[in-house]
């Protein structure tokens, strides 16, 4: 017999296939149990409705992004340059994935800024482990006097600000002209890269 936790991320990773196959609103309960192999109490038991199963399968899908954004952000073979054109070919990869097989435009706002916050917050101590890196080896000197993890906030909140000024939409932000030099000059006006 399975673990409740084995049921429950059973439940998710056929939830994952099915909605990237069919999206949110063709996709039913009855098509995620199918898949699972799990009868319909299991389902009921861990999700109240197939929004919060959605919800559940995005949270997984964002935890995988926030994974790899912090396995490059902790690879001390990496200078900062290296970091942001990294970070920038991932975030990239990812939004191509979030509004293509999630149909992120289609969420309700507030599900999207609760999973942009969770996923934002996941990222500021493994960015600031490398700006004490850095600065430590000395490749970068912060321009402002704030703690580590307050310049990690400051950059994440800037880069996020710099990606989505003006009206492109999401997927289109990432094939602009300019966007990598863009970044740069906004981190630099934070911190000096040498």
């Amino acid at each position: 017999m399975a673990k409740r936790g084995e049921t429950r991320e059973k439940i998710i990773d056929a939830a994952t296939k099915v909605f990237f196959q069919n999206g949110f609103e063709k996709t039913s309960v009855k098509m995620i149990l199918e898949e699972a192999g799990v009868v319909t109490g299991s389902f009921y038991h861990f999700f109240p409705s197939k929004e919060e199963l959605f919800e559940a399968v995005i949270e997984k899908y964002l935890r995988g992004y926030a994974r790899r954004i912090s396995d490059i952000l902790n690879n001390d073979t990496l200078g900062m340059r290296e970091i942001v054109d990294k970070v920038l070919e991932e975030l990239k990869a990812t939004s191509e994935d979030y509004y293509q097989k999630f149909q992120g435009d289609k969420l309700h706002w507030t599900v999207q800024v609760s999973l942009h916050e969770k996923t934002i917050e996941t990222l500021v101590e493994p960015l600031s482990r490398a700006l004490v890196r850095l600065r430590t080896s000395g490749e970068i000197e912060s321009l402002l006097k704030v703690e580590d993890i307050t310049l990690a906030r400051i950059l994440i909140r800037g880069i996020e600000a710099v990606i989505h000024d003006g009206d492109t939409a999401d997927i289109e932000r990432f094939k602009s002209a300019g966007l990598r030099e863009r970044l740069f000059e906004f981190c630099e006006r934070i911190i000096v890269i040498k």
